[in-house]
């Protein structure tokens, strides 16, 4: 057993460094393709209108260095950021911060269905004043603050605005019919971090606050999209790449991004972005 060991051992130590070597001389690779599809698909993004919905991913960075900024300056098309930190997709019936609700399905309410807008002139509401029937893509970037507060990911009811898959559906199928001349882009929440006293004790992987895992409201939105015609899925849980290796360089406190971080959840999103233009557009 030891012989074998002694003859293994050096073998998967040659199988990982070639597989470093390999993934190292990938590198300018991806970056030359990434540099290819980002300029073929400037060349389409002219005059292109992009609105966000979403939570605090997108919203509680709004300078030059947050991701609508980097995509525009990517891409070169115009994004209206009315994301808001702290809401979520499904109704927050319970605000337990006693802020008001201004989830996906509130927003809906009000922008789709006329509902009157809130009193509190200290609230975002910028949603209300964006023209979404000029939009080219509306994004939908909602998830982490269902799942934190243990929002049921689906229900029996594919349709319930109480869960979270319910109230993506509900959103989508109304803005379809509102906006029809956007393309909807649905962007999963990210890899989350749980912190106690300085050390890493779980992480959105394997835990679950009530309504499920952070995979499972990944999965759940990958099968919504696949429902509707020209809906694109970004799976920023996957595609943005976040383990032990790499949080603290892409994770300020295990949940919101680091400048670094938002740098790359923006480029992954203008790959998105620039295939599709190209293929309407090329």
């Amino acid at each position: 057993m030891k012989s074998i060991l002694k003859k293994l051992i050096p073998a998967l130590l040659t199988a990982l460094i070639l597989v470093g070597l390999v993934y190292e001389a990938s590198v300018p690779i991806r970056n030359l393709y990434y540099q290819h599809l980002k300029s073929k698909g400037a060349e389409y993004a002219k005059g292109i209108k992009i609105g966000i919905l979403g939570d605090s991913i997108w919203g509680n960075v709004k300078d030059e260095t947050g991701i609508a900024a980097v995509v525009e300056q990517e891409l070169g098309v115009e994004i209206i950021n009315c994301a808001i930190g702290g809401t979520q997709a499904a109704y927050n019936r319970m605000p337990s911060d006693g802020r008001v609700d201004q989830s996906l399905m509130v927003i809906t309410d009000q922008v789709v269905f006329g509902e009157a807008p809130y009193e509190d002139s200290s609230l975002d509401q910028s949603y209300l004043e964006t023209d979404w029937q000029e939009m080219d893509y509306i994004f939908f970037s909602y998830g982490l603050n269902d799942y934190f507060a243990g929002i049921a990911c689906q229900g029996d009811d594919l349709y319930d605005p109480d869960t979270y898959a319910g109230a993506i559906r509900t959103a989508l199928t109304a803005w379809k019919e509102y906006a029809p001349q956007a393309t909807f882009v649905l962007c999963a929440q990210n890899f989350t971090q749980l912190y106690s006293y300085g050390k890493v004790v779980d992480d959105s992987d394997t835990l679950d606050y009530g309504g499920g895992t952070g995979p499972e409201y990944v999965e759940v939105l990958r099968q919504i999209a696949g429902e509707y015609d020209d809906v694109i899925f970004i799976d920023i849980y996957e595609d943005v790449h976040i383990d032990m290796s790499n949080c603290t360089l892409m994770l300020g406190d295990g949940t919101h991004f680091t400048e670094y971080g938002r740098e790359i959840y923006a480029k992954n999103v203008v790959k998105y972005l620039a295939k599709d233009l190209i293929a309407k557009y090329g």
